[in-house]
């Protein structure tokens, strides 16, 4: 029996309608592959998601080489997906090479686990 990998566009699916629509349904320990924001504190930065499916595909035959896995990352960092699933807010592409592009140039998002309230420190528009 071959083993067919999902389709991104597949795997993609749930994200791409909960972008469309924020009331779709979502299932605790079900992760579902897209681009996400959270925080880790209140009042902490946003801290872009990625959540994606993991296959092991054979070049040649194009079947699976072993079971499918949906991995998370959060600033370069892997992370399981399921644990903060509930916490996740689906967001775009642009919008998440933005807030990628943010981490990496505004020292204060360095700090993921401190809350700051941006009316005493405003940060300037670039």
């Amino acid at each position: 029996m071959i083993r067919q990998p999902t389709r991104l566009s597949v795997a993609y699916a749930w994200w791409r309608q909960a972008l469309a629509d924020p009331r779709t349904p979502r299932h605790d320990a079900d992760p579902q592959c897209g681009y996400y924001a959270r925080r880790a504190v209140k009042n902490g930065p946003l801290l872009p998601v990625s959540v994606y499916l993991d296959q092991e595909v054979d070049p040649e035959t194009g079947e699976l080489g072993d079971d499918e896995v949906i991995r998370g990352e959060e600033l370069g960092r892997s992370i399981d997906p399921a644990r903060i699933w509930t916490h996740l807010k689906p967001i775009t592409v642009a919008r998440y090479d933005a807030l990628v592009a943010e981490h990496r140039t505004n020292a204060r998002m360095a700090a993921t686990n401190i809350s700051y309230d941006v009316t005493e420190t405003p940060m300037r528009p670039r």
